[in-house]
């Protein structure tokens, strides 16, 4: 069999190439396209990343307030218009000068004057002679010595406050360690010893200024029933006792230091006990004083209301040896 040939197909035609305008508008379609893209992107990275919060800033409001004053008010705070007043003129009342006098007689001259005589002077009196004695005496008189704190008692002596002098340890901090006999009696007028250096001390006991005690007793007379309040100062320590009965407490050793209290005292006498001690010296202080209430100040017992102690409770003396 012949095999039969196939006939070529009819070739066809080639497409004809795109002109030139239109590659361009592709080209330029496909770059809007791209830069569309990028945008977008762009847009969706920034709202993903987390923006810094900042602080928000505070207001504050202030509100004015204006008052509105109405116009009458305003009106009437206009200044008012000054009116002229028509006020009559000042009158001044007639002054009738006399006339001067005229002398009956004219002097033909001038005459100088008549000098009038010296005032005759007093004579001053002379003091009285002062003897030449009282001169001596007045320079060589010197001021008085201040009394001393304590004296010996003696039977004729104002001093009606009794203390028996006790010697104390070194270590010694109360008044209660005043025990056994005392060595000393002196006599006090009153209990007004302000703090001061104590360097004279007692009267036959040489140099004792400190580490030594004192148990004070006398009597107070009461004129009528009253409420005192009474003030103890030491330095050191010291307990009040007021018919054996304590107080006031200013025990221990101390600076100058005030306890006060108030004590109703009846009418009559009472026996009052102080006892005080002296640590280290040389400074001491020993007051007792007392007001009613309602007294401005505090003032020292009267010497008047004071009396000595019985006798039956005064120790007796350490004898000496």
């Amino acid at each position: 069999m012949r095999a039969t040939q196939q006939e070529p197909s009819p070739r066809q035609p080639e497409a004809a190439p795109d002109p030139q305008w239109r590659r361009a508008s592709r080209r330029h379609a496909l770059a809007i396209v791209v830069l569309i893209h990028i945008a977008l992107l762009t847009t969706v990275l920034l709202s993903r990343v987390p923006r810094p919060k900042l602080p928000k800033a505070s207001t504050t409001n202030v509100t004015l307030f204006q008052e509105k004053v109405p116009k009458e008010k305003i009106l009437e705070s206009k200044p008012a218009e000054s009116k002229a007043f028509d006020l009559p003129p000042p009158t001044m009342p007639e002054i009738k000068v006399p006339p001067p006098p005229v002398p009956d007689v004219v002097p033909d001259a001038i005459r100088s004057p008549v000098t009038a005589p010296a005032p005759v002077s007093a004579p001053v009196p002379r003091p009285p002679p002062v003897e030449a004695a009282a001169v001596a005496s007045a320079a060589v008189t010197a001021p008085a010595a201040p009394p001393k704190l304590f004296e010996e008692c003696g039977g004729a002596s104002d001093r009606h406050m009794v203390a028996d002098v006790y010697r104390l340890r070194r270590d010694a901090r109360s008044v209660t360690e005043m025990r056994g006999q005392p060595v000393k009696r002196v006599c006090l007028a009153q209990l007004d010893i302000t703090p001061r250096s104590f360097l004279e001390g007692f009267p036959g006991m040489g140099s004792t200024v400190e580490w030594f005690g004192l148990d004070i007793r006398f009597t107070v007379t009461i004129a009528e029933p009253a409420t005192w309040e009474i003030l103890l100062l030491a330095d050191d320590g010291a307990i009040l006792s007021i018919d054996d009965e304590n107080v006031i407490d200013n025990d221990g050793i101390h600076a100058p230091t005030p306890v006060a209290t108030q004590v109703k005292l009846e009418k009559g006498p009472h026996n009052f006990r102080v006892r005080y001690f002296q640590g280290p010296g040389p400074d001491l202080a020993l007051m007792l004083a007392w007001k009613k209430p309602g007294a401005a100040d505090y003032g020292y017992l009267p010497r008047s209301l004071i009396g000595r102690p019985p006798a039956g409770m005064l120790k007796a003396l350490q004898p000496k040896g």
